[in-house]
């Protein structure tokens, strides 16, 4: 590239970096100028070891987001395969020859670990587990993916018991939150109100609001009271006008926390929220709710989608895959009774026995101690074959759910600019977890087939 072409990019970037940070975290904490066409979600990782249900929510199965994106990697992986080869030819084509090329480098690898007869074996699973952690870790680094696309999921929450309302969770204000209405004035503006600050820092607490939606209200009246440890601080409206929005909703950070309290003739007793978002009351404190009752919803917001490698689940099910072929070659690469005698080796044990009861006694000693380390090994083989499945579950969950929240760091902080280094750094991570999932299998089947004998 010439120099001027060098100096149009940098001036590019260079534009795109201050124009991020003022949209970022960092911007925001400098007092830049807010832009609402740059506004970045906020960071949420809590929710990070499993994937959010988006569809069937209420159903024994529901559909996550993380199982929408490994369907979506299967349809692209398979819509890339038939690409590839629907029209192949003897002098490939660039698709055809790229698919060719891995292809063979993949055989080889296997081949040169697992022998060729193995080899050929091993192919289709070592191969299938290889692009599917690849694909899916690339499809990941596509803007559709994460907190830019989000749904609307709402869960009804029954009141189960019978009796009146005496409490329910209030709204409240974090360190990051603090609009609280909004009011819209008689020439059509819309005013926040804010919270004020106190000693210089942000207010947190539970509010209390005073106005309803569409109530009119004065300048200076009193909008909502934030309650936080005894102490009340009251928030006046900036302006004269109609409440057009009360911004700030209770939420429910956890699942399974109490969001309704109902006084019955047994006492008082808690409902709890199936997951996490903001609560929408259809009771207040005071009514009275038969059971079964629809008292509230919770409203989330997840993303459409999301690595299938940031969801635990996805990987156990994926090690699960991998120890049951590894176990499955075993037994049909040596024979059952063979590979089953590294489990469950009792012979020596038996032995000894029979020694004691023809009365050699040193004989059946010495027999039968050996017999039990033999059934110990024994045991602890099988651990070690179990704990696979831990080991290649929580190293791509691990690995790939740390990459996604170091972007998305990256991203909060400074959108666009500061992630980009690390999008390179992730194509690597993603080509690398796939290499050692499948390289683990391939060669804990390698092991267990015993193909140290087989000529290469």
């Amino acid at each position: 590239m010439s120099r001027r072409g060098c100096g149009l990019v940098g001036l590019v970037v260079l534009i795109l970096f201050i124009i991020g940070l003022a949209g970022g975290a960092i911007g925001r904490g400098m007092g830049l100028p807010y832009i609402s066409l740059l506004d970045v979600p906020t960071l949420e990782i809590e929710s990070f070891f499993r994937g959010e249900a988006i569809f069937l929510t209420d159903g024994p199965f529901p559909i996550t987001n993380t199982l929408i994106a490994s369907w979506v990697t299967i349809i692209v992986a398979t819509l890339f395969a038939f690409a590839a080869t629907r029209k192949m030819k003897i002098i490939p084509g660039r698709l055809q020859g790229l698919v060719e090329m891995a292809m063979e480098a993949l055989i080889n690898f296997i081949e040169s670990v697992a022998g060729h007869k193995n080899g050929r074996r091993f192919l289709p699973v070592i191969a299938t587990i290889f692009i599917f952690v690849m694909f899916n870790a690339y499809l990941a680094l596509l803007p559709v993916y994460g907190p830019s696309f989000n749904v609307t999921v709402k869960d009804e929450v029954e009141a189960k018991y019978a009796g009146t309302v005496t409490a329910v969770v209030l709204p409240e204000v974090e360190e990051n939150e603090e609009v609280v209405a909004l009011i819209e004035t008689a020439d059509g503006k819309h005013v926040k109100v804010k919270t004020p600050l106190v000693d210089d820092e942000a207010l947190e607490g539970e509010v209390h609001y005073h106005v309803a939606v569409d109530e009119s209200v004065e300048e200076g009246d009193v909008v909502a009271v934030i309650e936080k440890e005894g102490v009340e601080v009251e928030v006046e409206a900036p302006v004269a006008g109609t409440i057009k929005e009360l911004t700030v909703e209770p939420k429910v950070h956890k699942e399974d926390a109490p969001i309704l309290w109902i006084q019955t003739d047994d006492g008082v007793k808690e409902v709890k929220a199936p997951g996490k978002g903001h609560v929408e009351y259809h009771v207040a404190v005071g009514d009275t709710v038969e059971e079964d009752t629809v008292a509230a919803e919770i409203v989330s917001k997840p993303p459409l989608l999301r690595s299938a490698s940031t969801d635990i689940n996805m990987t156990l099910a994926m090690a699960l895959i991998a120890v049951v072929f590894v176990e499955l070659m075993g037994l049909t690469g040596r024979g059952f009774k063979h590979y089953i005698s590294e489990y469950i080796n009792v012979g020596e044990l038996v032995r000894g026995i029979k020694l004691f009861l023809k009365g050699k006694v040193v004989d059946g000693i010495m027999a039968t101690v050996t017999g039990v380390i033999n059934v110990i090994i024994g045991f602890l083989e099988f651990i070690s074959h179990m704990t696979r499945m831990i080991s290649f579950a929580f190293r791509l969950f691990g690995n790939m759910t740390a990459g996604e929240i170091l972007v998305l760091s990256a991203t909060f902080l400074i959108p666009w600019i500061m992630a980009m280094p690390f999008y390179g750094l992730e194509l690597l991570i993603g080509f690398i977890q796939a290499l050692i999932f499948g390289g683990l299998t391939l060669v804990f089947a390698s092991i267990a087939v015993g193909h140290g004998s087989e000529e290469h």
